[in-house]
């Protein structure tokens, strides 16, 4: 036959003792292990109060019209050209002047460009190296705001006289960003003073960008040389969202450091707990028991 309840009953068991006693300052010292140690152990652990965070974002990324590139031949002749006329009134004698077609590509129709496809066509033969030096204007605005005028420097050597090079823009970070604070002070055109050639120096170009916190490197995936009659130089950019890092603002570390803060509690708290019951059950240390009857 099956039983069921109908009734039952439960003992609750509290275990006294005096404030000035072993017991009272064992009890508080679990306590203040339950609060204070899950914040120690946060603090040590170097989680708790985050001070780098990321996320993603596809940048605006457009080409300014404006490049720098140097050939070399095979009897070692330079030929250069420039978008900036003054430039190219200096180095007449070497000057040497290419066919040039832009594509900026938006295949996904968010308004920002995926794809910059560039290609310089010369008339010049038997080229065995060739550098390019592009501008291009990047920006940031979903959490944090940047606007740089920033280069990509291409170095091709060659070996067929049709060469394709096909990469992504990538942002170099050398510190964190913050939110919603603009940051333009690389806003700035990359040619000090167009009136002076040193000014068009790609080495001189390049080593005053390398010493930004924020600059842009093209990260290379392939490289493909054809025969072709003329030289040819394609640069097939590619411009995927970028993982940003950021310093957070004070509510949201509060919110990283709370969870974590809150995780580490509930370990420390079962651990402490399962110790209080061995030693108040076992009488270990010495306490008044008390036994009362607490109905359901």
């Amino acid at each position: 036959m099956t039983l069921t309840t109908v009734y039952k009953e439960s003992w609750k068991t509290k275990y006294k003792t005096s404030v000035c006693s072993v017991a009272m300052l064992f009890h508080i010292l679990s306590i203040a292990t339950i609060i204070v140690v899950p914040a120690i152990v946060g603090f040590y652990t170097r989680n708790l109060w985050v001070s780098d965070l990321s996320y993603y974002e596809q940048p605006n990324v457009q080409f300014k019209y404006q490049l720098i590139t140097q050939l070399q031949d095979k009897q070692d002749d330079s030929k250069v050209w420039s978008t900036w006329s003054y430039y190219n009134s200096l180095v007449q004698d070497i000057l040497s002047v290419p066919s040039i077609s832009v594509d900026e590509q938006d295949s996904d129709r968010d308004g920002l460009t995926d794809q910059i496809n560039i290609t310089l066509q010369f008339s010049e033969k038997d080229i065995k190296s060739c550098q390019t030096l592009l501008v291009l204007q990047y920006q940031l605005s979903d959490l944090c705001e940047l606007v740089m005028e920033t280069p990509l420097f291409i170095q091709s050597t060659v070996t067929e006289q049709s060469v394709t090079v096909f990469g992504s823009v990538v942002l170099q970070q050398h510190e964190t960003l913050q939110p919603y604070n603009p940051h333009t002070s690389y806003n700035t055109s990359l040619i000090r003073d167009p009136t002076v050639l040193q000014s068009y120096d790609v080495v001189d170009i390049i080593g005053g960008v390398s010493k930004r916190s924020l600059n842009t490197k093209l990260e290379e995936l392939y490289r493909i040389s054809r025969p072709s009659d003329l030289f040819t130089a394609s640069y097939i950019l590619n411009i995927p969202p970028q993982n940003i890092r950021y310093e957070p603002g004070f509510w949201e570390a509060v919110k990283y450091a709370w969870i974590q803060y809150i995780t580490l509690l509930v370990i420390i708290r079962y651990i402490v707990c399962a110790v209080r019951d061995f030693v108040f059950r076992s009488m270990v240390l010495t306490t008044l028991r008390q036994d009362t009857l607490k109905s359901e």
